[in-house]
């Protein structure tokens, strides 16, 4: 039997292996681990659904859902073409999955939230940025479920359990959260987030053996846009909509699936950065 320690590594290492798309199948994966580590698929399978609220193909789905509804809301993809990037052969089922999970066809939810917003107006209140990430970010994580309104609570959890790690691998501290997903679209409005905290000096973390109850997330090398918000004027729901409307709609950027980025600047008086990865 799994221990405590030893079935959270193991969900997790599930979780990311499905949002990160390098398995070949949910299943296949979920059952690959289980004879890793010699206890029954179906023991793995229930212990994911404990633990996540939901067994692994549904999680998968659900992320692949997510996906697409991103790439519809802000980007000019045709439909097929996003249905095969999320993992479905054909443009027919696709649409099937996509109107099982969101109640309304692929083409009628992108035109839906297109006319929604026919008028953007500018954001006033920030500073456009844009940058090449150049030097990817090597972060320490803890991936978190909830309503975005319960995020700062999990920043709370986050420095609270683990602030004595934190203080060992960030030095100045350098906090970064990642949004996978728009919690409005979601049917059950939850949003998938990470608190995460930059290394200062990656050569001084084994990647392979993160500390207990973190996990290591490298930023990918793109292209991001954002805006820069002064202290104290950052509302995570509104900003989240503003930017990712203004650089579509007001800049013509197509934004990907990435998570949005959050860069807290401590250095700048508390100014905070939302920044999309874009094409």
């Amino acid at each position: 039997m799994l221990q405590g320690i030893e079935t959270q590594f193991l969900v997790e290492k599930a979780v990311r292996s499905i949002e990160s798309g390098i398995d070949d199948g949910a299943v296949e994966y979920i059952r690959a681990i289980a004879r890793q580590l010699d206890i029954s698929h179906h023991h793995l399978h229930r212990t994911f659904a404990v633990a996540v609220g939901e067994p692994p193909g549904a999680y998968r789905r659900r992320v692949s859902m997510h996906a697409a509804a991103l790439r519809l809301q802000w980007s000019r993809e045709p439909i097929g073409r996003i249905g095969y990037a999320v993992g479905y052969a054909s443009q027919a089922a696709f649409t099937r999955v996509f109107d099982r999970f969101f109640g309304i066809l692929p083409g009628r939810y992108r035109t839906a939230y297109g006319q929604a917003r026919l008028t953007v107006p500018p954001v006033e209140r920030a500073q456009f940025v844009q940058a090449d990430d150049g030097m990817p970010l090597l972060l320490l994580a803890k991936r978190y479920r909830g309503y975005s309104e319960d995020i700062e609570s999990f920043w709370e959890d986050f420095f609270v359990r683990f602030g004595g790690v934190i203080d060992r691998y960030s030095v100045p501290l350098r906090r970064v959260g990642l949004i996978y997903n728009d919690w409005r679209a979601d049917p059950d409005q939850l949003v998938r987030y990470d608190c995460c905290a930059v290394v200062s000096r990656p050569e001084s973390l084994d990647v392979a053996r993160p500390p207990e109850g973190l996990h290591v997330v490298l930023s990918r090398e793109r292209e991001y846009a954002g805006y820069r918000f002064p202290a104290g004027s950052y509302d995570r729901r509104d900003a989240y909509v503003e930017v990712g409307d203004s650089l579509f709609f007001r800049r013509s950027l197509a934004l990907t699936e990435d998570p949005a980025i959050e860069l807290y600047d401590v250095a700048r008086n508390g100014e905070t950065t939302l920044l999309y990865a874009v094409e």
